[in-house]
């Protein structure tokens, strides 16, 4: 039985980690994968098989093994460099997540914490720059999170001095890998998160030398109080539990926000994944097999002993001293068709599973609704990773909000618009006669023009009315 420790992951954490590494590594793209080598490679069989010899060490056989042997290893290193990973994964990810930031957020903030826009996280990272992260997360993880920190000052601070020291919320996103154990109770006739085990690596500097250590960030409910501790790698407490305050009074909750996404703990890509995978391993033996057909075979028949003829290609001469000895060259031939068409076939399935930039658009005109229908399924789950990641993302500013006492009307949506669709000069037209007859209000009328594209998303109706009387413009 395992030891009772911070360190010990929850069971659904070990179930997943192995999933979450392939997409991570998918995502990365060829050079990481080829760096696992046989993990997501296997080797042929004859690069693991064992010469069997008798007494008189004479070769018999062969037996096969699991590790590769010397003759095997050089032969892998070949397999492995003629094969491609074709990058799916990656683009499908990086596609998808630019779509829910092709368009601006729709974001309100209250002034106290108006700073994190630019600066959400301490670090100078801005909240649109932490947003994508954390979307880009969502896809290829079932779980990651958002945490609500402050710094816990014992001493009363001016404002000026929380500023200057930077004393104030902040917004930290959390990986997969690092979200190691939680767990759930009834607090206050409710279900609520008492308990969060955060793996986190810390950087520290000794001289020119920086080493990173591992720390465990303990959070949980104590008698119905949020309490934060920090263990070391070892398991030794390095602080104690501390209660935590918001707005001068104990928090009763623990504010991390929670973002999953994927149905029975299921990352979004993995079966996007799965058949990059399989794409990669097909084709090692269809380059292979390429590579291999590629040479001609040269041969000799009827020479003698005496004969040396070591060399082979352009302007070398093979000779014999027997007259009827034979020298030429076999055509190899290649039958690679099916493998192609296997391949190119796998190509079309990852486009159905995701990855719909990758897809060959057929030149032929179509129209507005076969294009509408034919991303569906893409805009759905993408506009489910944005809705996920906005709330999350919203819930912590309310929090941070309430924490330096202000209001929780904070707004964070991210775009779930994927399918543009810009007014044309006759819709426009009829908008403008719309409005100037009096049948629409200059807010739907406004409205209709961020719709279109043709209006700024950054800008309200009164702040695009207010530029209208300040340029003098008119309509």
């Amino acid at each position: 039985m395992a030891e009772n420790t911070v360190s010990n992951p929850r069971q659904e954490y070990l179930d997943l980690i192995e999933d979450v590494t392939r997409n991570r590594v998918a995502v990365a793209g060829e050079r990481e994968i080829k760096k696992g080598g046989t993990e997501y490679l296997p080797p042929l069989p004859s690069m693991t098989a064992n010469g069997v010899t008798d007494g008189n060490g004479n070769l018999t056989g062969y037996q096969q093994g699991s590790q590769l042997t010397q003759e095997g290893r050089a032969a892998y290193s070949k397999y492995l460099s003629l094969t491609y990973f074709y990058g799916a994964s990656g683009r499908t990810v990086d596609g998808l997540t630019g779509l829910i930031f092709s368009k601006g957020p729709i974001k309100d903030l209250p002034s106290n914490i108006e700073y994190m826009d630019k600066n959400a996280d301490g670090r100078k990272t801005s909240l649109r720059k932490l947003a994508q992260a954390m979307s880009t997360e969502a896809f290829i993880t079932p779980q990651s999170g958002v945490l609500v920190d402050f710094p816990n000052v014992k001493q009363a601070v001016s404002v000026a001095d929380a500023e200057r020291m930077n004393l104030r919320p902040k917004l930290l996103h959390y990986k997969f890998e690092s979200i190691i154990n939680w767990f759930y109770d009834v607090v206050d006739n409710e279900q609520q998160l008492t308990l969060l085990v955060l793996k986190e690596s810390v950087a520290k500097r000794d001289g020119f030398e920086v080493k990173e250590e591992i720390q465990y960030r303990v959070l949980e409910l104590i008698e119905g109080t949020y309490n934060q501790s920090v263990y070391d790698d070892n398991g030794d407490v390095v602080v104690e539990a501390e209660v935590v305050l918001v707005d001068g009074k104990p928090s009763r909750e623990i504010p991390f926000f929670f973002i999953n996404v994927g149905a029975e703990n299921k990352s979004v890509i993995n079966d996007l994944v799965d058949a990059n995978l399989n794409h990669y391993r097909f084709f090692a033996d269809y380059a292979a097999k390429e590579h291999a057909s590629a040479f001609p075979v040269f041969y000799e028949t009827g020479t003698t002993g005496d004969d040396v003829n070591i060399l082979i290609g352009p302007g070398a001469k093979w000779s014999s001293m027997n007259e009827a000895a034979q020298f030429g060259i076999l055509q190899t031939e290649s039958d690679g068709g099916s493998m192609r068409t296997y391949l190119l076939d796998m190509q079309e399935r990852m486009a159905t599973l995701g990855a719909e930039m990758l897809k060959t658009r057929i030149a032929a005109a179509e129209s507005a609704e076969a294009k509408t229908l034919d991303q569906v399924a893409q805009n759905s789950t993408t506009a489910t990773v944005a809705i996920n990641v906005s709330e999350a993302i919203q819930n912590a500013l309310n929090f941070a909000s309430r924490w330096l006492g202000g209001t929780e009307d904070a707004i964070y949506s991210l775009n779930t618009d994927y399918n543009p669709a810009r007014l044309s000069g006759q819709d426009l037209t009829a908008l403008v006669g719309a409005w100037q007859g009096g049948a629409i209000s200059y807010d739907t009328f406004y409205t209709n023009l961020q719709e279109g594209e043709v209006a700024s998303s950054e800008r309200t109706a009164d702040e695009e009315q207010s530029l209208i009387t300040t340029d003098n413009t008119g309509m």
